[in-house]
C-alpha cells in the first residue's frame, strides 16, 4: 500500500513538473536590414517540439544580449506580433547597438494549434547581424566608431 502510494506521489510530481511533462518550444529567426542604421526585421516561427505544430499566443517577447559582452548592452525587449493567417509566425522589429553575433532570448506562452498543449518555455536562438567589418558602428558610448542614432 506505502509502495504505491509513493508511487502514484512520484508519477503525479513527473506530471506536474512542465519542462517533464509539458510541450517544450523550438523556434527559426530570420532577420533582415530595414534600411535603418541597426534596425532589424525579424521573422519568427515557433513550433512545439515532440509535435511540431505552430504555437500559438498573443505576443512572444524577444530580448537580444551579445555573448561576448555579457549585460553590456542594455537592449530593452521587443514584442514579436502574431502574423495573420500564419499560426506559429511572428514580427519583431529589433534596434541593436552594433553589428556581431546576438543572443536572442524568446520568451514564449502559448498553446499548440491542434492539441492545444501549453507552452511556457524560452528559447536561445544565436544570430550575426551586419558584417564583420563592423559598418554602421555603435550607437552607444562616445568616441570613434559612434554612430548617431536615427
Amino acid at each position: 500500500m506505502v509502495r504505491r502510494m509513493t508511487l502514484a506521489a512520484l508519477g503525479l510530481a513527473f506530471l506536474a513538473s512542465p519542462a517533464l511533462a509539458g510541450e517544450r518550444a523550438a523556434a527559426e529567426v530570420t532577420c533582415e536590414p530595414t534600411g535603418k542604421a541597426l534596425v532589424w526585421s525579424c521573422a519568427i516561427a515557433v513550433k512545439g517540439r515532440k509535435s511540431g505544430e505552430p504555437v500559438v499566443a498573443k505576443a512572444l517577447s524577444v530580448k537580444a544580449d551579445m555573448p561576448s559582452m555579457p549585460m553590456a548592452h542594455n537592449i530593452p525587449p521587443a514584442s514579436a506580433m502574431p502574423v495573420e493567417g500564419k499560426p506559429g509566425h511572428y514580427m519583431a522589429t529589433l534596434e541593436l547597438d552594433m553589428h556581431g553575433e546576438w543572443a536572442l532570448a524568446i520568451e514564449v506562452d502559448g498553446k499548440t494549434a491542434g492539441a492545444a498543449a501549453r507552452v511556457r518555455d524560452k528559447v536561445i536562438v544565436k544570430r550575426a547581424f551586419g558584417s564583420g567589418k563592423m559598418q554602421g558602428g555603435h550607437k552607444h558610448g562616445s568616441g570613434q566608431g559612434a554612430a548617431p542614432k536615427q
